[in-house]
């Protein structure tokens, strides 16, 4: 299980097998948006429900990466600015 707060912009979003669908660029009550491509950049919406766990910095769907385009629902594309990666905090080392 995850918590809604553990879904970060900039994170990547993978299928159930590991297959790279793009990063997250804006987080809504029930939904966020995947952006994915690079030259032609598409939004998708995707429910929180669909998501099947969070981990590493990653956001894990429940179903493969053809379901991007089945099962969510495409959105109007517009310009997001460039959200660097979150970044895990470690704890700092203290010099003795």
């Amino acid at each position: 299980m995850f918590d809604r707060s553990e879904i970060q912009k900039g994170m990547t979003v993978r299928s159930i097998d590991g297959h790279k669908l793009g990063r997250v660029v804006d987080i809504q009550d029930e939904e966020f948006i995947v952006e994915k491509g690079f030259f032609r950049r598409r939004d998708f919406a995707v429910r929180l429900s669909d998501v099947r766990e969070v981990a590493h910095g990653e956001v894990f769907l429940q179903h493969g990466q053809d379901s991007l385009f089945a099962a969510p629902r495409e959105v109007p594309h517009r310009p997001h600015p460039r959200v660097s990666k979150p970044v895990a905090h470690l704890p700092s080392r203290q010099q003795g």
